[in-house]
């Protein structure tokens, strides 16, 4: 036996490196989104009938939250999860102003903060799929 040979379904290291990165990268993104949520709701900010919608937006993103186990992204199951998190932050974040400038909300620094950690999970959801990716747009 000459050696053992390397299997073709066996990720390399640096695959699985930048798995491990996106992973991170999805984690930190999910637990910015409901920091984020938490504070402005706290702060009174979906108390107004206007922001009713992105408020329920925000409650999709607490229910996805609850779908990870131990609140972090540890395979491709919590990827998705955390892509579902991130889709229903971006549309709550649009309702509450679509330039993304949340001038005069409360919270409005923690909301800024967190809107590129979501965009890039979302980015990353796209580039998985690859020149010819059938995945939604991030943008």
């Amino acid at each position: 036996m000459a050696g053992k040979k390397k299997s073709a379904t066996q990720p390399d290291a640096a695959m699985q490196a930048a798995t491990l990165k996106r992973f991170e990268r999805a984690q930190a993104a999910c637990h910015a989104v409901i920091s984020a949520f938490d504070g402005f709701e706290t702060a009174g900010g979906f108390e107004a009938e206007a922001r009713e919608p992105a408020y329920k937006y925000a409650q999709m993103c607490r229910v996805y939250a609850k779908k990870l186990r131990n609140s972090k992204v540890l395979s491709s199951a919590d990827f998705d999860i955390a892509v579902g998190l991130c889709t229903a932050a971006r549309r709550a974040l649009h309702l509450l102003d679509a330039e993304l400038a949340f001038a005069g909300l409360p919270q409005a620094e923690a909301l800024q903060a967190m809107a590129p950690l979501a965009y890039g999970v979302l980015d990353d959801n796209f580039k998985l799929g690859g020149p010819n990716s059938k995945r939604p747009r991030p943008f």
